[in-house]
């Protein structure tokens, strides 16, 4: 089973000042996210609001290197889909809240749901509903993992999605490559060059230190991460998140 994660992050002037209380988590709800919002933040509140009810966030776990939360709701189905039945259905999910580095992790859920339990733990954990934002990877970023993938020999290169790239007096809009062994290719190494963003890279980790086996990944620029090896262990995604923050996410 695929795992999707969507990776977030403490806005600047928040990186060290959240603070985690039980209590407090377990007090925030989305109408609180409203009354402490205004402009942009106040609309974009009421859109959620729509799409979640009786929503809660609950601390369920502490291991070493970050918190677990569980988030549930009932969340507003596609109108197609919710036909004749009630439009609302529950849901539940996981977020990982990392101690040193303040990222944090929503595990399979789509943005729109992600957003719901991003904003009651940036509430309850800083009194702001929108202290939390999506990571956002540039060209630089994608350059920096490839070498660590890269660096012991035994990483892969799969697949990259390049944007807005100049080659041989064209512009291209977006240039997709795939194929084994993508990282030897002059092609690859050329046109990453010229590009001036990356949309995703697809990549195999060398084994993990937790595992001794590597996984097989898809990054985004936005922060989406799929992870497609089956059987995952907490221990070796959490290796993985630790592999990010320490290539560009700390500080």
């Amino acid at each position: 089973m695929i795992k999707n994660c969507i990776i977030y992050r403490y806005r600047g002037k928040f990186i060290d000042k959240w603070k985690v209380d039980k209590n407090l988590i377990a007090k925030s709800n989305l109408e609180e996210c409203l009354n402490s919002s205004q402009g942009f933040e106040e609309k974009r509140m009421k859109a959620l609001i729509e799409l979640a009810k009786n929503e809660k966030l609950a601390l369920s776990g502490d291991a070493e290197k970050y918190q677990e939360l569980d988030v549930s709701c009932e969340f507003r189905m596609p109108k197609l889909l919710a036909s004749g039945i009630s439009p609302f259905v529950p849901v539940d999910f996981k977020i990982w809240l990392r101690k040193k580095s303040s990222v944090v992790v929503t595990f399979n859920a789509g943005r729109k749901l992600s957003s719901v339990g991003i904003s009651l733990l940036s509430y309850a954990t800083t009194g702001k509903p929108s202290s939390i934002e999506h990571i956002r990877l540039e060209k630089n970023d994608f350059i920096k993992l490839k070498y660590q993938i890269l660096s012991n020999g035994s990483g892969q290169i799969k697949r990259i999605t390049l944007q807005n790239i100049k080659h041989e007096g064209l512009k291209f809009k977006q240039i997709l490559l795939s194929a084994n062994q993508l990282e030897n290719s002059n092609l690859f190494n050329n046109l990453l060059d010229s590009a001036l963003g990356v949309a995703n890279m697809s990549f195999i980790t060398p084994p993990l230190e937790s595992s001794d086996r590597p996984l097989s990944c898809r990054i985004s620029y936005w922060g989406g991460l799929a992870i497609y090896t089956p059987n995952l262990l907490d221990s070796e995604i959490s290796e993985l998140i630790g592999i990010f923050e320490d290539l560009f996410m700390e500080g």
